[in-house]
């Protein structure tokens, strides 16, 4: 019998920007997230672990280049500071990956990528992205 898991973020609607592009890559990473959870939470493997943690980065890097373009094409006045934000968070990620990709699933390692993970994306969006929401509301 598989055990349903709760999930690590609940997505609440108040944290949609408002671009249907980017709230749905919002929900893809939230996603992702989850299947992360549930592969470390199930011990599902090592290279199981290892693949979806490699997706995610890369996605992570998609998300926030096409996040890029589209701040540009409305004009945010604080796409400069975001990039810069961008940029530190895909360090981070790729430092706190790279433990469990050259190590593995240790579960101390995957706890730490997890838990990292998850804060830094409800973080990014809730305190970071909605910006641009209100950015768009002052537009209208």
């Amino acid at each position: 019998m598989e055990q349903e898991l709760p999930p690590i973020i609940t997505w609440d609607n108040a944290w949609d920007i408002g671009h249907p592009e980017i709230d749905e890559h919002h929900h893809k990473l939230v996603e992702m997230l989850q299947r992360l959870f549930g592969a470390i939470i199930t011990a599902q493997g090592e290279d199981y672990v290892k693949e979806i943690l490699v997706e995610l980065i890369e996605y992570t890097k998609y998300h926030f280049k096409r996040e890029e373009e589209v701040f540009a094409e409305h004009g945010f006045d604080r796409l400069s500071e975001h990039k810069e934000l961008h940029q530190d968070l895909i360090r981070q990620v790729l430092d706190v990956s790279e433990d469990i990709i050259v190590q593995g699933a240790t579960d101390e390692i995957s706890d730490e990528v997890y838990y990292f993970l998850r804060h830094w994306l409800a973080d990014h969006i809730i305190k970071e992205d909605l910006k641009f929401k209100t950015f768009l509301a002052s537009k209208s």
